[in-house]
């Protein structure tokens, strides 16, 4: 501690988080420490265990100190002491969780920068002894007056309460009533010394004022609080010390550093108020994404798990934001606030898209479920007839009034004319009569058949309500049972190793980045180039991407989370990835990177036409119009039968440019080139290749319908956003 002098230009109000690196001091090298005799140190306590807990056996590890002093003190003519409390979490590389959590107490010097502390227990009573840990005679005084003043005052307070703990000045802030399991732990008598600001320009009180009572005034940046520290447990024999100048380099530590609690709260209210914003952001995405996607056959196209991942990243900032607005009262109101921001996308918005995407892709559910029942069934039937006995069938006569013929002979008569017969298996001729024969008849069955028909309708609109509030149901339910999983999975992983924890985390944190791969995976199965906005893509990519940025690089972050430059390298580029392969699949083609095979059979819009030469087949160019012809703009004429058949058009024009045809699109009424392969007796022996750039680019500027008609991509694109039909001729269309 320093001698008493005149004031140092440091912070006289201490409260502050703090935290650096420790390592094993040079005082202690050669050192052995004395086995101690629990029973003799504490003959009324029966210790559960005679292991040592808080034993730190590790070289290095990370230390974090968070202090909380308290304002009234004592001054005399010695100087001045307050009482002051402190949370010390030390790590080694055998610690688990966060570390080992020690509570203490003890006196600062607010003029000397000096601070004392020590634990207390049933065999080291440190808060009593604390004057005599002091390192002056000065200090001795001060340090005894201000205990003995504020001993009276823990005793009144413990006689007045009927719940008090045995031990208020314990160590072990989160168990007060380990005296009913007591275990024995390591003691720790910790000396931290602040260090003074060369800057004269640094008005250390009126910071603090301006930090304690902000009225707008102008003043620097807040310094940072620094202190060294010496940690020794006077039982379990270890010197710690505070890694940093000039034993260490800079690199290696710069002992203990950390900003004072107003600018810690200030420095966090930022933070909340940026990630607010990130959420306003994620709404406002999401909220475009969805009248973008407005008709059926816009959101068949958008993966369900694709936005069920991002609205579980969303519902699991909602949950953290709450439950940490219960516990730090300064910050309760942006923590709930932006809490319910997140409520907001997760609820309202993101699951009304969730439950419109379900709905859509239902067909396609039960299509698909309706698939692999044929195929389940099927194998039961072969697996019946491979395990059936060969049994005779005796077959049933179509006539049922003849006699049964069975083994004994025809034993049996035939069925009485009066008896009941199969209206299925009968012999007579059927009699229909014309309509204008039996009117009245045939009113009957029409009124009958529309009744039905009314009643089934009912029963089906009934039904199809009712099971989709049931899948609604089932939706929601795990939703947020896969929600409150992880949430508990994660809150019981920081009590894990500090290894197992990183692993834990980083995987977390790349499968959540990876709500891009079910998009890629549905755009291959379903041949669909493009089915997101490019600004719901980009934006989403940078909204989500950016708090795990700030986690990684920023070391002075607001969770004290160690920064790791090559996680996030790793996760940013994967993000990455996923988004150049999403634009590849709409330049080049959805399962450019897929093998042939390997993905269902689908249609596709963008074929390489073909230009047979007479008598040669293989030709599929398209029913077109040339800018030269001025027939009528329908392709299609009616037929006496009212069939829309394609009418013979004379084939399009050949453009200006070598192996292009020009062609009319029906939607804009604009002709556009298109590439051609030709023959090669045509055009002299010239070949287009398929698989040229240019030629794979070319061929997303048009669209060819199964039943042979071209048009702009852009024009049938937005056609198809909201009918699924030809233009022309309103033929069926596959969706994109």
């Amino acid at each position: 501690m320093s001698p008493f002098r005149e004031p140092l230009p440091i912070y006289k109000n201490v409260t502050s988080i703090i935290r650096g690196r420790w390592a094993r001091s040079k005082v202690a090298q050669g050192v052995t420490p004395n086995t101690l005799n629990l029973t003799a140190s504490a003959p009324h306590v029966s210790y559960t265990s005679h292991k040592y807990n808080r034993n730190i056996t590790g070289e290095s590890g990370d230390l974090r100190v968070k202090l909380a002093e308290q304002e009234d003190g004592l001054s005399s003519d010695l100087g001045m002491a307050r009482k002051i409390k402190a949370e010390m979490v030390i790590k080694d590389e055998t610690s688990s969780g966060d570390g080992w959590d020690v509570a203490m107490f003890g006196v600062h010097y607010p003029q000397q920068g000096g601070v004392i502390l020590s634990t207390t227990s049933e065999k080291f009573a440190g808060i009593f002894a604390l004057p005599h840990f002091t390192l002056s005679a000065r200090a001795f005084g001060l340090a005894q007056r201000l205990l003995s003043s504020g001993l009276k005052e823990v005793i009144d307070k413990q006689e007045s309460s009927f719940d008090a703990v045995l031990n208020p000045w314990t160590s072990s802030p989160n168990n007060p009533s380990e005296s009913l399991f007591p275990i024995p732990h390591c003691e720790f008598i910790v000396y931290l010394q602040q260090h003074p600001y060369n800057d004269p320009n640094l008005i250390f009180q009126d910071i603090e004022d301006e930090l304690r009572s902000p009225a707008g005034a102008p003043m620097p940046s807040t310094p940072n609080l620094k202190m060294s520290a010496l940690i020794f447990s006077p039982d379990c024999g270890f010197v710690l010390e505070s890694r940093g100048p000039p034993d260490y380099s800079p690199v290696e530590g710069l002992h203990l550093v950390g900003k004072k609690i107003e600018a810690y709260i200030r420095t966090t209210k930022n933070f909340i108020l940026i990630f607010a914003l990130l959420v306003c952001a994620e709404v406002f995405l999401l909220k475009n994404q969805m009248n973008e996607a407005s008709t059926p056959s816009t959101k068949s196209r958008i993966s369900f798990y694709s936005i069920v991942m991002m609205a579980l990243g969303d519902g699991f900032a909602c949950i953290s934001l709450l439950v940490a607005g219960m516990f730090v009262d300064a910050l309760f109101l942006p923590l709930v606030a932006t809490g319910f921001l997140s409520f907001l996308c997760v609820s309202f918005f993101g699951m009304k898209f969730l439950m419109d995407i379900w709905t859509v892709q239902a067909p396609e559910r039960q299509e698909r479920d309706r698939a692999r029942q044929r195929i389940r069934d099927q194998r039961n039937a072969t697996a019946a007839e491979n395990h059936l006995p060969n049994i005779p069938i005796t077959s049933t006569p179509n006539n049922p009034s003849a006699p049964v013929v069975t083994t004994a002979g025809a034993d049996t008569l035939p069925l009485p004319a009066t008896a009941r017969r199969s209206a299925n298996n009968t012999t007579a001729t059927p009699v229909i009569l014309p309509p204008d024969q039996d009117i009245d008849a045939a009113e009957g069955e029409d009124a009958r058949l529309m009744n039905a028909l009314a009643t089934t309708n009912n029963q089906t609109t009934t039904t199809t309500l009712g099971s989709a509030r049931r899948e609604m149901g089932a939706l929601y339910s795990k939703f947020y049972f896969l929600l409150l999983t992880i949430l508990f999975l994660s809150l019981h992983a920081t009590s894990w190793q500090t290894t197992a924890r990183s692993i834990y985390c980083s995987t977390l944190a790349f499968l959540y980045l990876s709500f891009w791969t079910p998009q890629i995976y549905r755009n291959v199965m379903r041949n669909c180039r493009k089915a997101l906005s490019w600004q719901f893509v980009m934006g989403e990519s940078l909204v989500r991407l950016a708090p795990f940025v700030y986690f990684y690089v920023w070391d002075d972050n607001v969770l004290y989370i160690r920064t790791d430059p090559g996680a996030i390298l790793v996760l940013s580029a994967w993000v990455w990835i996923q988004v150049f392969v999403l634009a590849s699949q709409e330049a080049v083609g959805p399962r450019f990177f897929v093998p042939e095979g390997w993905a269902p059979l689908a249609y596709d819009y963008h074929p390489v036409l073909r230009e047979a030469a007479d008598g040669e087949a293989g030709s599929n160019m398209p029913v077109g119009f040339s800018e030269a012809i001025a027939t009528p703009t329908s392709p299609v004429a009616r037929t006496s039968t009212g069939l829309a058949l394609p009418t013979a058009a004379r084939p399009p024009e050949q453009s200006k440019e070598k192996n292009k045809r020009t062609f009319d699109c029906a939607i804009c009424t604009e002709t556009f080139d298109v590439p051609v392969m030709t023959s090669a007796n045509s055009d002299g022996g010239a070949k287009t290749s398929a698989a040229a750039p240019a030629t794979i680019f070319a061929r997303r500027t048009y669209m060819v319908t199964p039943c042979r008609h071209i048009f702009h991509s852009r024009c049938l694109e937005g056609w198809m956003r909201y009918r699924l039909q030809c233009p022309i001729c309103r033929e069926g269309l596959p969706p994109l």
